[in-house]
């Protein structure tokens, strides 16, 4: 379904593909007169915005226009006694049906693709002792022809893509689909839950890619329920009010919604409208459910800013599951022996603990933590370690703290919003509301949420952000005595501090079809986590670690010296051979992807520096392979495209040339490529002055600079963007330098023979 309707109550409901009919069964009838029963309920909506047919001059062009989108949202709960054993209880049975349905005109061959399949999931259930819950969803699907006639699609006739008894997932086709037909389609969703208090979040968007005509939205939720409630960006809040029965009665309304690209540097959270309700089955006010207070049975409240959210955070980070807990005597005694163990590897490395600044103290913490508790070797969950580096540790901040409290370093918690999400203001839950663990006296943010994390960087999530809050403690019991304090503006990494560097020798083949490449990479701050998880393999990260801390034995010799048998030593290392074979998959997937061309013939790969350390925070590694798609004959001569060692052009879109909003680009950052390719020996090269080109602005630059000697042409490119965030009025001076960029991968060279 489209985002403007996305439920989070339900399953995710996704567009794809298929066709074919499920086993005959039980359960199979049982499923198909209750999706018969839906589609005549659906079909016979007495709505008068799914008569639309007609789509304004000014939309005529689009791909797809909406022309109607509708939500039904019910909820309903009711008490049961059941018996279990020798003994009688209550529990709360509920059931939320949701229906979203859309008329959709199709204008063009896109649309047609996007629309020619639907997936979604038919049926699910889980149980939990006596507590079950099942969720079953249902589809309709018409389409009307511009003569007025209407097919209905036999939206039964599906394949099943998953089956099993607790879930099955679905897909049908939607057949000779055609531009200038419309498609009238609906997903609904019933979920029945026993004995459920979550409180569970609805979104309705009012903001899409497509231009809407009319878009509505009606839930009724029965008097045991709580609503609350929140608009954000301008978005109209939510008519609500109550019925004769006193049940919750919620509508949304609004039409001709105008075409809105989203897809380029927009953080929709604080930049586009749309309402939060957050539903759930009252509890009372004394139960707290996800991060808040509950609500009581039929209470309906709006949020107008972040402070309860806020109040629960701090409640809940000195509360007896977090601090008071952990610094009991029997429960402080781990982050006591990591500070042991701190000093202990201190001593290995010939340094006295006592000497170091804090700042130093922090880093020595911070590594012998995340070695000794995110990277610990542990046989009975060797599957895990392996792939360690698709791993994230999200509550470290606690952990961090503890550690630098009990080495005497005064660390605080920073709160913040996330730059890429909802603002702390804006928060409606705790868990909106980030922490991580700070040093006041050095400035300093340490944050450990992957093994490839360093000490005192700051995540692209927090840059920039001036809305923090600090909670600091005045004793080693940490009481937290309502010290809370305006935290710092954080800063912004500068375009130099998040690199993507290629260097590049180039060399053509004897029979000038091939270019070979001896290839160095080199990836800094916020460009590296992404291939550091692709490439690094556990066992170069253990060692290396373990290598710093000037330790004497491998992994392998120290299961070895404690006498694991010979089968789990080997099993050990078969899962690390198994690994690195795998690891050069890794490097041939990373190249192609780096450079959009076919790789063959990869070898001498390997990862140089981890940049895992902030003494050594570049992340190094360096291959060669052969690249044969750059490279035509013609004639005598040969044609390099050399332009296209950039490899995927980042291209801006039709629609997405005119803009009025500002620009939130993921961090500030620097592409650069140091190219050498060699001249074959009785040629001569021509084309080198038109790659030279230069575009500077305020708001980056693209500059590429070429030179040729009898033997070799140099290049070097470097693009960047000198900022995270740019004012709309902005927008052309970004596109001067993007444009030139992409103008530049169409150049090439041409090599002579003499």
């Amino acid at each position: 379904m489209r985002k403007i309707f996305c439920l989070c109550i339900a399953t995710a409901l996704l567009v794809a593909s298929f066709s074919f009919a499920s086993a005959q069964s039980k359960d199979a009838e049982k499923y198909r007169k209750e999706s018969e029963e839906m589609r005549k309920s659906v079909w016979a909506w007495d709505k008068p915005q799914f008569s639309l047919r007609d789509v304004p001059r000014q939309y005529a062009n689009a791909s797809k226009v909406i022309l109607t989108h509708h939500t039904e949202l019910t909820a309903d709960s009711k008490t049961k006694l059941a018996f279990l054993g020798s003994i009688f209880f209550t529990k709360k049975e509920q059931t939320i049906l949701e229906v979203g349905r859309e008329l959709v005109k199709i204008n063009d061959k896109a649309a047609v693709a996007e629309y020619s399949e639907l997936s979604f999931t038919q049926f699910e259930k889980s149980s939990v002792f006596y507590y079950v819950n099942k969720l079953s969803s249902y589809v309709g699907v018409r389409v009307i022809k511009p003569n007025g006639s209407i097919k209905e699609i036999n939206a039964d006739d599906i394949i099943l893509t998953k089956d099993e008894s607790s879930e099955k997932k679905a897909k049908v086709a939607i057949p000779d689909l055609q531009p200038g037909d419309i498609l009238d389609y609906f997903i609904a969703t019933t979920q029945s839950l026993t004995d459920d208090y979550s409180v569970r979040p609805y979104r309705v968007f009012l903001y899409d890619e497509a231009p809407v005509l009319s878009l509505s939205f009606h839930a009724q939720l029965g008097k045991k329920y709580a609503l609350e409630y929140r608009s954000f960006n301008g978005a109209p809040d939510p008519a609500v009010s109550k019925n004769e029965d006193d049940d919750i009665v919620i509508n949304v309304e609004k039409n001709n919604m105008s075409p809105f690209e989203t897809s380029l540097w927009i953080i929709p959270a604080q930049q586009l409208p749309f309402i939060i309700m957050k539903i759930s089955l009252g509890a009372g006010a004394k139960i707290s459910v996800d991060n808040h207070r509950a609500r009581k049975p039929g209470e309906i409240y709006k949020f107008v800013d972040g402070e309860d959210a806020f109040n629960y955070k701090t409640k809940s980070v000195n509360s007896d599951c977090y601090l008071d807990y952990y610094y009991m005597k029997y429960n402080r005694r781990p982050f006591t022996d990591l500070v042991d163990e701190a000093e202990k590897k201190a001593k290995q490395q010939g340094i006295k603990y006592k000497n170091l600044s804090d700042e130093e103290k922090a880093a020595l913490l911070y590594y012998t933590y995340r070695y000794k508790g995110m990277m610990g070797f542990h046989i009975e969950n060797l599957s895990k370690i392996i792939d360690v580096g698709n791993s994230d540790f999200r509550r470290n901040a606690f952990p961090l703290f503890y550690v630098m409290k009990e080495a005497d370093l005064d660390p605080a918690f920073l709160l913040s919003g996330d730059r890429n999400g909802i603002r702390m203001s804006d928060a409606m839950v705790a868990d909106e509301i980030s922490e991580v663990a700070y040093l006041p006296a050095s400035n300093k943010v340490l944050s450990l949420k992957t093994v490839f994390d360093i000490p005192f960087e700051l995540s692209p999530n927090l840059e920039g952000l001036t809305d923090t809050k600090l909670l600091s403690f005045s004793n080693k019991m940490l009481k937290l005595d309502n010290n809370i304090a305006q935290g710092p503006a954080l800063l912004v990494n500068s375009a130099d501090k998040n690199a993507h560097i290629e260097n590049l020798k180039l060399l053509l083949s004897p029979d000038k079809t091939i270019l070979a490449v001896q290839r160095s990479t080199t990836l800094k701050g916020s460009y590296k986590i992404s291939n550091q998880r692709k490439l690094i393999l556990y066992e170069d990260l253990y060692e290396s670690e373990r290598k710093a801390f000037n330790e004497e034995k491998s992994l392998i010799e120290e299961l070895e010296d404690h006498k694991k048998s010979r089968k789990d030593v080997d099993e050990v290392k078969n899962a690390f051979a198994e690994a690195r074979k795998k690891q050069k998959d890794a490097f041939i997937a990373e190249a192609k992807e780096q450079f959009d061309q076919e790789i063959t013939d990869l070898k001498e790969y390997k990862t140089d520096n981890l940049g895992i350390r902030h003494t050594a925070p570049d992340f190094v590694y360096s291959s060669s392979f052969n690249l044969a798609s750059l490279v035509k004959k013609a004639g005598n001569n040969v044609i390099v495209e050399i332009g296209k060692i950039q490899g995927d052009p980042f291209i801006i879109k039709p629609e997405q040339r005119k803009r009025d909003i500002d620009i939130y680009m993921p961090f500030a950052r620097t592409l650069e490529y140091s190219i050498e390719l060699q001249i074959p020996d009785g040629y001569t090269v021509e084309g080198i002055a038109a790659l030279n080109k230069k575009v500077e602005n305020e708001t980056g630059s693209f500059i590429a600079e070429a030179t040729a000697t009898d033997k070799l042409v140099t290049i070097k490119l470097k693009k960047q963007y000198l900022h995270n965030f740019e004012p709309a009025k902005n927008w052309e001076k970004l596109l001067q330098f993007i444009d030139a960029a992409n103008d530049w991968r169409n150049s090439k060279l041409l090599f002579k023979k003499k």
